[in-house]
């Protein structure tokens, strides 16, 4: 049964926290609408629109895309969908500034977000995540050193290929590079949503993916359910 209050989120953590998994599976479940702006962005640029190109360019360049283009495309965004089924918003914001946009954003509309999940992953975790990915050199198909090696050791499960890559981006120097920018960011965010009593917690350090999903559930629907006075922050860890 979707909640009738709470509609509108987003979710936030680190790379390789799953909040990309999990805000599609909650939108499914309670029929929102999954707002990722990455996918969003590529969307834009397939179709060759004045705001995909410009986002081409920029990335094209080797630039990070500026706080007016991506807080211009999740306007544009809001004004085509039909608000009153809700949303999750997946990688946005990711900034302060962002945050403060969005609220002015949705103000336009008389709607805020309700809640700020964030799923937390220690550095360890993310860094296993991250760094035992390989892929075929030849159809890219994904695997991983631990949870996904191929069923013929050395022999790629989708086109037979012999040949893998690693990214330089999961070498474990560039993860905690990338992690602690993604921390001096989110720290901001994380405390503005707190102290709007918006946001809720949840330890995404279990690799099972229905367990965290059902972490969610369970906050979404307590607060949703509640005549007490709404509880400012809940922290679900896995015993």
């Amino acid at each position: 049964m979707q909640p009738q209050s709470k509609r509108y989120f987003t979710f936030l953590g680190p790379i390789a926290a799953g909040k990309g998994t999990q805000s599609e599976r909650i939108s499914k479940i309670y029929g929102f609408y999954h707002l990722s702006t990455g996918a969003m962005f590529r969307n834009e640029i397939e179709r060759g629109t004045p705001l995909g190109l410009e986002v081409k360019d920029i990335l094209a360049r080797g630039d990070l895309v500026p706080d007016e283009t991506t807080n211009n495309l999740v306007w544009k965004i809001l004004n085509e969908i039909d608000l009153s089924k809700g949303f999750i918003l997946d990688g946005y914001p990711r900034n302060l500034e962002q945050a403060k946009s969005l609220d002015e954003m949705l103000r336009q509309f008389s709607i805020a977000i309700d809640m700020a999940i964030n799923i937390e992953v220690s550095e360890e975790r993310i860094i296993a995540r991250l760094s035992g990915r390989f892929t075929c050199a030849k159809c890219f198909h994904n695997y991983h050193d631990v949870d996904m090696r191929p069923t013929v050791e050395g022999k790629c499960n989708a086109c037979g290929s012999h040949e893998f890559v690693r990214r330089d981006d999961d070498k474990p120097e560039v993860i905690k590079n990338r992690l602690k920018v993604y921390h001096a960011n989110v720290a901001p965010i994380k405390r503005y949503y707190r102290e709007q009593g918006k946001l809720f917690e949840i330890d995404g350090n279990e690799n099972e993916a229905d367990m965290i999903t059902e972490r969610i559930r369970t906050i979404i629907e307590i607060d949703n359910a509640s005549t007490a006075p709404r509880v400012r922050a809940l922290r679900t860890r896995h015993s």
